[in-house]
């Protein structure tokens, strides 16, 4: 049996939380408005894929800076301070970084070591398999509500298309936002590969 080489993703993703909720206790009064993990910055790693957690420090001053640095020197970690960026190397692999630009609120960033990337992405298959579903279903459902509603478009080939606009739209609006990309993908393909023969077929 195959021996772990390293943490699991779950495991190095209760790290960063762990870090993040340390760092926030280091001053009393701060306060993290999330930001999803596509926007934050990702420290460079040749392998595998790293789990990000943090978010805008509003409030945030010089103090606060000084509160996390001195949190983290003391746990035993390699603090580099320099203009506008606060970087924390933790023994374990963990990165964590407070970066200020210009007036705006601090980002504090909490990066796990690299772990191995997942074999199946999950939005991916979860997108595959919704186009899957859409590119079956949507042509016939859009053949018998219509008619049902309309008598007149009963029969007229052109309500197997009537889909389609539906489609675009979910899936457009899925590749827009950050957060379902992958989800908007694989639903785009696997809904053009199986839905437009289909509505060829039979319109």
């Amino acid at each position: 049996m195959a021996q772990r080489t390293g943490p699991t993703r779950a495991e190095v993703t209760e790290g960063v939380q762990r870090r993040l909720d340390a760092t926030l206790h280091a001053l009393p009064g701060l306060h993290l408005e999330p930001v999803p993990a596509q926007f934050l910055r990702k420290p460079d790693t040749p392998t595998g894929v790293r789990v990000l957690r943090g978010g805008r420090l509003p409030g945030a001053g010089d103090d606060a800076y000084e509160a996390i640095a001195e949190l983290w020197r003391e746990s035993g970690c390699a603090v580099v301070e320099s203009a506008g960026l606060l970087l924390v190397e933790d023994p374990r692999g963990y990165v964590i970084s407070v970066a200020r630009h210009e007036d705006e609120a601090p980002i504090l960033t909490v990066a796990s070591p690299a772990v191995p990337a997942p074999y199946l992405d999950r939005g991916l298959v979860a997108g595959l398999l919704a186009g899957l579903g859409f590119g079956c279903l949507g042509p016939c459902l859009t053949t018998l509500v219509p008619s049902a509603l309309i008598p007149a478009l009963a029969g007229s080939t052109a309500t197997y298309w009537a889909w389609l606009p539906l489609f675009l739209l979910v899936a457009g609006g899925s590749l827009w936002f950050p957060d379902s990309r992958r989800f908007g993908l694989g639903l785009l393909v696997a809904g053009t590969l199986i839905g437009l023969p289909v509505a060829m077929t039979f319109g």
